[in-house]
């Protein structure tokens, strides 16, 4: 049976709020990182019945769903959140997960998630496996860019790095960088994304320039030494089938890629019965199981 409970753990100043679901002290235990504008309880709460953190307790995983600071029920600033600032917070998660298990420990995350996933898998020597549902090279998002305001904004947003120290605080809509209507397949679930009141709508412009537009502080993707799944729907809009395919025939380490058939962006919860064995399996056989 899993148990489940919430909890905040301190990173320097801001609190990070912790959902766990346990599915024994023995079990492999994994961190889930969650999606730009979004939360753990958006991949167990959203959608009636459609508990994807749960499900993979279920699977034989202890899971610890991390809100990043400026997400969720987390501390910090609304939308503020920089790529050491995501490290830092994932690798308390890390230490929570050493402290009250075990270091069997694998990292798994969706869509920014999958991202960031595999760059903690990369940087944390502690990090054992990885699932990423979604990877990108944050040394060159180029690839990727398709909406035709991405090549208007991008460039200004590349232009105002001198200028982060004064402009480093504005917001900049979500949907400046992400067409909303190519997240979700299912209208009602594009509406429920809508009202959660815990979603980020905004970011700063640092933000998006140290996520995405900064390469100076990303390591080199072949640099992975870890056992990585890579997963991605066949007509995923925002991050490519094509471009997956392109990134796992860079890797160097031990690698897989599924690509989901006829499945669009939201994996874990539009397509939850296929993604869950796909993350556990991967993690059974590299983690061990209990």
């Amino acid at each position: 049976m899993v148990a489940t409970r919430t909890l905040f753990i301190e990173d320097h100043r801001p609190m990070l709020h912790l959902t766990i679901y346990e599915h024994s002290p023995q079990a492999p235990t994994v961190i889930f990182i969650h999606g730009m504008t979004a939360h753990a309880g958006f991949y167990s709460e959203m959608i009636p019945g459609a508990n994807y953190l749960k499900a993979l307790a279920e699977a034989g995983l202890n899971v610890i769903a991390l809100d990043l600071q400026g997400h969720g029920r987390s501390g910090g600033a609304r939308g503020s959140l920089t790529y050491a600032d995501a490290m830092r917070n994932i690798r308390r998660a890390v230490d929570f997960a050493l402290a009250h298990y075990h270091d069997r420990i694998g990292i798994t995350g969706s869509s920014m998630g999958g991202i960031l996933a595999f760059y903690a898998a990369l940087e944390d020597e502690r990090i054992r496996a990885a699932v990423c549902h979604n990877v990108l090279d944050l040394q060159n998002i180029r690839p990727v860019l398709y909406l035709r305001r991405h090549f208007v904004l991008v460039p200004l947003a590349r232009a105002s790095r001198p200028l982060r120290g004064i402009l480093g605080g504005l917001p900049v809509p979500v949907r400046a960088f992400l067409e909303p209507s190519h997240v979700f397949e299912q209208p009602e679930n594009l509406r429920r994304w809508r009202a959660d009141p815990l979603c980020v709508w905004a970011y700063r412009l640092n933000t998006w320039i140290s996520l995405f537009l900064d390469p100076s502080d990303k390591p080199s993707i072949e640099a992975m030494a870890k056992p990585v799944r890579l997963l991605v729907g066949e007509g995923d809009r925002i991050l490519p089938a094509d471009y997956h395919r392109e990134f796992a025939a860079r890797l160097r380490c031990r690698k897989d890629l599924v690509v989901v058939p006829g499945a669009g962006h939201m994996l874990p919860l539009e397509y939850l019965e296929i993604t869950v064995p796909l993350v556990a399996e991967w993690f059974h056989a590299h983690l061990g199981s209990i």
